[in-house]
Order: C-alpha cells, then sequence, then structure tokens
C-alpha cells in the first residue's frame, strides 16, 4: 500500500462526520467544554477543585472558570458536584458533534476485536450490552487513536468489507480514553462517555441512556 493511498485513507476519515459537520479549528473548542463535563461527571473523583478541573482537561484556569460558572449559575453544579445530572448530560449531548468516523461489515466483530492489537475503547450498543445488557449488541462502536487509523483499516478490510455495516470507529479528542473501564473483559469508555453517546443515537439508545443515568448519578 502507497504512502499517497494510506494518506487519502486518513484524509477519508477526517471528513465522514456522525452529523453533517466537517472537523475545523473550533473542534478543539468543543473539546475542551467536553473535556469538562466528563470531568464534572467523573464517578471516581470526589468533587475536584475548580483547578484541579482545569489541570485534567488541560486548559487554562480562567477558561475552565467561565464555563464552571456558566453551569453553576444554571444551578446545574454546586462548587464541583453536579446537581442535575440528566440536565448536564441533554447539554453535552446538544452541543455540536466534533467525532468522525467510518463503517465497516465483519462477518464476527468479536473475533477481530478480540485479537486486536492497537488500542481501543467501545460504546454505543455494545458497549451498554455488556455494562447493563438493555441493548442488542448488533452495532460495535470503537474509539480509536489517531495514530493507528492506516493499522485498523488495513485490519478491517482483511477481516470485512468497507461501507455501511456493524462497525464504527471513531476519531475524537484523545480525552474521550479519559476514565475508560473493562466490563467482562472488553475495554469500555466511561459511563459518562458512554451515556452521552447514547443520547446521541437516540430511541431505544435513549432509553439505555435514562436507565444508566438513574443507575449511576441518582445517589
Amino acid at each position: 500500500m502507497s504512502d499517497s493511498y494510506i494518506y487519502d485513507i486518513i484524509q477519508e476519515i477526517y471528513h465522514m462526520t456522525v452529523r453533517t459537520r466537517p472537523m475545523s479549528m473550533d473542534r478543539t473548542y468543543g473539546s475542551k467544554v467536553d473535556r469538562i463535563y466528563r470531568i464534572l461527571l467523573s464517578r471516581d473523583l470526589s468533587r475536584p477543585s475548580w483547578y484541579r478541573i482545569a489541570k485534567l482537561a488541560d486548559v487554562s484556569y480562567g477558561w475552565a472558570y467561565r464555563i464552571l460558572t456558566t453551569l453553576k449559575g444554571d444551578k446545574v453544579i454546586d462548587r464541583s458536584r453536579v446537581r442535575k445530572p440528566k440536565r448536564l448530560f441533554e447539554t453535552w449531548a446538544g452541543r455540536p458533534d466534533g467525532r468522525v468516523y467510518r463503517e465497516y461489515h465483519l462477518p464476527d466483530p468479536r473475533k477481530v476485536l478480540k485479537g486486536a492489537k492497537t488500542d481501543f475503547a467501545l460504546t454505543g450498543h455494545f458497549a451498554e450490552n455488556q455494562v447493563t445488557g438493555y441493548l442488542f449488541p448488533r452495532y460495535y462502536d470503537l474509539y480509536i487513536h489517531e495514530k493507528d487509523i492506516v493499522a485498523w483499516h488495513r485490519s478491517l478490510v482483511k477481516n470485512g468489507y468497507v461501507g455501511k455495516g456493524n462497525v464504527r470507529i471513531f476519531l475524537s479528542d484523545e480525552h474521550v480514553f479519559f476514565e475508560r473501564w473493562k466490563v467482562h473483559g472488553w475495554p469500555i469508555v466511561s459511563i459518562q462517555q458512554l451515556i452521552v453517546d447514547l443520547i446521541r443515537e437516540g430511541a431505544e439508545c435513549g432509553e439505555a441512556a435514562d436507565m444508566l443515568i438513574g443507575r449511576y448519578y441518582n445517589d
């Protein structure tokens, strides 16, 4: 495979979006807001200070302060405690979706993913099925690292077909791997990332998201 062909693959993936929004410079801004929400909704952190949140999000304190002050003014948070988790999830899901993806169809996705040599984290139908078992795992959505695009393309083409199917590989801000965990041996995105991704999909995925919110955030 020539270098020019590999470059064309990368460019094609970069220009295929989850909705209709192309990647642009303002995606960085959007990703930083997502990082703040992801940290606030953490189940592992115990009410981190706003300085700590800024550091974990890799943004300036002044910038994080503006985002957090707005959420506090809307009574979504109290200091670092999320008072209205569902509202914060809906706000997050309602933001422009900066992820990009490509689709494949694999006769046996589990076998291919189990044998993967490159890092990934699952989300969507299959991930939810492993966590609670509400959704039928007909789709396999996974986040990958930008540096692994070509390796994933080669592997998936070798084991299946390009085009609309049962596997989607997503590129996003690297912070999407924050607090990922393993369930039944599968690498799964953080519970907060899984919930927002399900809300974005809508329909029965939205129902699954509500169940997860009730399970993990209505203490």
